[in-house]
């Protein structure tokens, strides 16, 4: 079975690598559109058009399941995308939402970009779970931390812990990663957060939901174990981030033009 994955850059990679890990023999195509990143600032429409590119080159692969790997792009354009192609259409905010184990009174904190958080797609789905403490708050400055690879920075930590400094106060029982860049930087938010706040990093839980499909539906293994990543701009820093993430594996990254 061929699975495309998409997002505006390299945090989809934290979905990549958590499901070829657990679902290791199936093709895996990723397209990252690293030319036209960041999507978390440009509106529904802007965003929109994006993904529709983007799921026409993965279905010009001959993927079979489509996985958006953008909460940004989740929110602005799952419905859409659905509608428009006949392809089973799996989204990080609905699978991040899964993760939520309903407790009477539970505080739910999320962090992402301002698209994201603006939507209010999160907030929509957790008060169908008759979730009603939520606290939500953009962080845009996550994501040209871990797109530069200022993680390690010695200032990183200080942003960090700033801008979610107020969560602190509310002893929040989950922090939900609202944008996939978010698990790069998983290390820094748990240990401001606290660790009683269980954090929510939908890649894992997009994986379990992928998988499930797959029993279900009697679909068979490839067993070609093939992964092709495509990216719209090419970057040293994002072959750095993959090599590092992808230790073992030898992975071949290719230019493409979708516009």
């Amino acid at each position: 079975m061929k699975i495309g994955i998409f997002d505006s850059g390299i945090g989809g990679l934290t979905v990549f690598r958590e499901l070829i890990k657990k679902l290791p023999d199936h093709h895996y195509i990723y397209l990252g559109d690293t030319a036209r990143l960041p999507y978390g600032t440009k509106s529904k429409k802007t965003v929109l058009e994006y993904s529709i590119n983007n799921a026409k080159f993965l279905l010009d692969k001959g993927c079979d399941i489509i996985v958006i790997a953008c909460n940004t792009a989740s929110s602005y354009s799952t419905l859409e995308l659905k509608k428009y192609f006949n392809i089973p259409i799996f989204n990080v905010i609905d699978a991040g939402i899964a993760g939520i184990k309903k407790k009477e009174n539970s505080k739910v904190g999320i962090i992402g970009t301002p698209s994201t958080i603006l939507s209010n797609s999160y907030q929509k789905r957790l008060k169908k779970k008759k979730i009603k403490k939520i606290f939500a708050k953009p962080c845009p400055i996550f994501v040209p931390i871990v797109e530069e690879g200022l993680i390690k920075n010695k200032y990183a930590d200080k942003i960090i812990s700033e801008n979610i400094k107020n969560f602190k106060k509310i002893n929040l029982d989950y922090l939900i990663l609202g944008c996939t860049h978010y698990p790069f930087l998983k290390k820094i938010i748990k240990k401001n957060i606290g660790e009683n706040v269980e954090i929510i990093d939908s890649a894992i839980h997009i994986t379990k939901q992928i998988k499930q499909y797959i029993l279900k539906n009697g679909l068979k293994n490839t067993k070609k174990n093939k992964k092709d990543i495509y990216l719209t701009d090419k970057s040293k820093y994002f072959e750095k981030v993959v090599k590092k993430l992808f230790p073992s594996i030898k992975l071949t990254i290719k230019l493409v033009d979708i516009r």
